[in-house]
């Protein structure tokens, strides 16, 4: 990719990111393209649509900021239990950021993009680590669920714990599945 399309699309993902915290998810394309001091048609010939805007910047940002190394950093638990912890750590560093987006407009597509990014994840981890998949649309539904509580936690109680909520529901969810 051209080094100028590349820098273009970095400074819209970084002053999206800046401006979805500060603002909330209803910004504009024109906030936007100034804020990332770029014209409004470089941020339409790069991204398309404001939705493809948050789309693109949350999955950059998960990209960039959530290693599938770092989910090992929680040695205890399944693999999803792990990646869960690591996706609570990677949401209250952009806590207002994710609270936004994933609860406005465009919530739905940025949310599904992470759904994928960390099925695909969890799948690459259980098998570099020899232990048997779930399903891929049970690990979606799980995952999809998941962020859906993490979500609610972050726009409903701005002091949420975020890994004890993890941790509850992947026991409660581990406990309803052994009794099914």
């Amino acid at each position: 990719m051209d080094r100028r399309i590349e820098r273009t699309r970095r400074a819209v993902v970084d002053a999206t990111v800046d401006l979805v915290s500060r603002c909330g998810s209803h910004v504009g394309m024109t906030e936007i393209a100034q804020a990332a001091g770029v014209s409004r048609k470089a941020v339409y010939e790069n991204f398309g649509s404001r939705d493809q805007v948050l789309l693109q910047t949350t999955v950059n940002l998960l990209r960039a900021e959530l290693s599938l190394k770092s989910a090992t950093t929680h040695s205890e638990g399944d693999i999803l239990e792990r990646l869960a912890h690591t996706v609570a750590d990677h949401m209250i560093g952009y806590k207002d950021y994710y609270a936004a987006v994933l609860s406005g407009p465009g919530g739905y597509l940025a949310g599904n993009a992470l759904v994928v990014q960390l099925a695909a994840a969890c799948r690459q981890l259980r098998s570099e680590q020899h232990q048997p998949s779930a399903s891929n649309l049970q690990e979606r539904f799980m995952i999809h669920g998941l962020l859906g509580v993490l979500t609610e936690a972050l726009v409903e109680h701005d002091s949420a714990d975020l890994h004890a909520v993890v941790t509850r529901l992947y026991h409660e969810m581990v406990a309803s599945h052994r009794h099914s």
